[in-house]
């Protein structure tokens, strides 16, 4: 029996690895469904860190303290020498970076350069060091180079940088990233299993996007999601009957209600079978297919747009119309450098911001793919959504 067109919803960009997302949902006829993830049932909450970019100095907000106390010793190995002791000879960690204080990373940083014989404008830094008994100070400031430091210390500078400048929103932009890496969700792999980012700059967006935000040092971008679509196993699928309730979160909306089953509409097979839903404050009712959607031998839940006889249409719109578990809800970060691909052509965020105009139809919003982080989760490259 021929089914009508199925269009698979929202036609946005092209390429990317597929991801893991499989996990087959339960329904049940007397508890709510668990149509999970597994141990991804839940958001993951921001508890990471990564690295990152930028130059030094031996300041702190460009100042010197002043010989007042600062902690400065925290973290320093048994012998009181060194903050992290192996800085010169392998890349810092994560953990290593987010278990330092503020003032252990000033100083974990500058000892780099006080390795190489430095000296430092900052009295409280100099004294510090000149506690040490490996510092040697023959150098002065401005006669020091950066090209005396080996790869491991020129990137150490760069992540402890980064953790002194960027602080707690690595935290978080390390819990996306890994989600994203995990899951296969960067770009578009046709199964609605990426990362997307909608974002208003201009007014006339604001009223249906969060707004994007410059935080001076990187862009933010509140209430995102990242969500993959919700697979079943057929022989679940087989049971559902009327009265039976399943909780369903659709795309990239984060709300979920509890759905009960009212009526099977068509079964074809092992192919698709489709059925009719209500729920508390829904008008009417709605019409769920479980299909093949995304022609990968697996089974997801998709709103159909209409039914004519023993033939249906997938819903096909902007806004993804297949049953979804939500991964990670909050904050993008984006670089400051982050390239917007709109239509092949690279824009900075600067140039997008311009309202929508004949030069620039897409301008005022960021509304597309996510393509590629830096080392610390922060966003490089998104492809602008240009048709749907």
């Amino acid at each position: 029996m021929a089914l009508g067109g199925i269009c698979v919803c929202c036609a946005w960009g092209a390429g990317c690895k597929g991801s893991g997302g499989e996990q087959a949902g339960t329904i049940s006829g007397d508890k709510t469904a668990e149509t999970g993830l597994g141990e991804e049932a839940s958001k993951d909450s921001a508890d990471g860190e990564l690295e990152s970019e930028t130059a030094a100095d031996e300041s702190k907000d460009g100042a010197a303290s002043n010989g007042e106390e600062t902690g400065m010793e925290s973290l320093a190995d048994e012998d009181g020498e060194y903050i992290f002791p192996e800085s010169h000879v392998r890349l810092l960690t994560r953990e290593e970076l987010k278990s330092a204080s503020p003032d252990d990373l000033r100083i974990a940083r500058n000892e780099i350069y006080a390795r190489h014989g430095r000296r430092f404008t900052s009295s409280d830094l100099q004294e510090y060091f000149e506690a040490r008994d490996w510092y040697e100070g023959t150098v002065e400031p401005d006669q020091f180079s950066e090209e005396v430091l080996n790869d491991f210390e020129k990137e150490n500078v760069k992540l402890i940088k980064a953790r002194e400048d960027l602080g707690t929103i690595l935290d978080t932009a390390e819990v996306y990233s890994q989600i994203m890496e995990r899951h296969g969700l960067f770009g578009w792999n046709g199964l609605l299993e990426y990362g997307r980012i909608d974002a208003a700059m201009s007014d006339s967006y604001k009223e249906w996007y969060p707004e994007l935000v410059d935080m001076g040092d990187y862009y933010e971008a509140k209430g995102q999601v990242l969500s993959v679509p919700v697979y079943y196993p057929w022989d679940a699928i087989e049971k559902v009957k009327p009265g039976d309730r399943m909780t369903l979160s659709f795309g990239l909306i984060p709300d979920q209600k509890e759905y009960t089953v009212t009526e099977i509409l068509q079964e074809h097979g092992k192919d698709a079978k489709v059925i009719s839903v209500s729920a508390p404050g829904l008008r009417g009712e709605l019409q769920l297919v479980f299909t093949d959607v995304f022609d990968n031998g697996k089974y997801a839940l998709a709103i159909v747009d209409w039914i004519e006889g023993d033939d249906y249409v997938i819903w096909n719109s902007d806004d993804i119309s297949c049953a979804c578990e939500i991964l990670y809800q909050g904050s993008f970060y984006l670089a400051k450098d982050c390239v917007i691909d709109v239509a092949g052509e690279e824009r900075s965020v600067k140039d997008q911001w311009e309202p929508a105009s004949e030069r620039n139809p897409f301008g005022g919003a960021i509304c597309g793919d996510i393509l590629e982080v830096d080392e610390n989760g922060l966003i490089t490259r998104i492809r602008q959504q240009v048709a749907g």
